[in-house]
């Protein structure tokens, strides 16, 4: 997958990172990397907050139709040891999603 890298957030003591190509129709995609992760969040456009994410080191795919569902998709990838750690920086990440 190509990604071409319009915007990215990183603060400097922060090891959660978000970036997103955005062409403004949808597909709109990101890529949310935390700690050694890194995640590709696709929203198809469907409805709001659905779409699915895709965790490229072992090809691993889940689908979510609300935002909620998203963040339970992204503690399953991240694994429930890391998810405690990066929950906020994730959520706080996530509510600058432009959906």
């Amino acid at each position: 997958m190509l990604f071409c890298l319009d915007h990215a957030h990183r603060s400097p003591a922060v090891d959660a990172e978000m970036t997103y190509k955005d062409k403004g129709t949808h597909p709109v995609e990101y890529r949310l990397t935390v700690a050694n992760q890194t995640l590709h969040i696709v929203f198809d456009g469907a409805q709001r907050w659905s779409g699915h994410v895709l965790r490229p080191s072992d090809g691993l795919e889940a689908s979510f139709s609300s935002r909620k569902c998203l963040e339970h998709v992204i503690e399953g990838l991240l694994g429930r040891r890391l998810w405690p750690q990066y929950r906020q920086q994730v959520l706080s990440l996530l509510d600058q999603f432009q959906v």
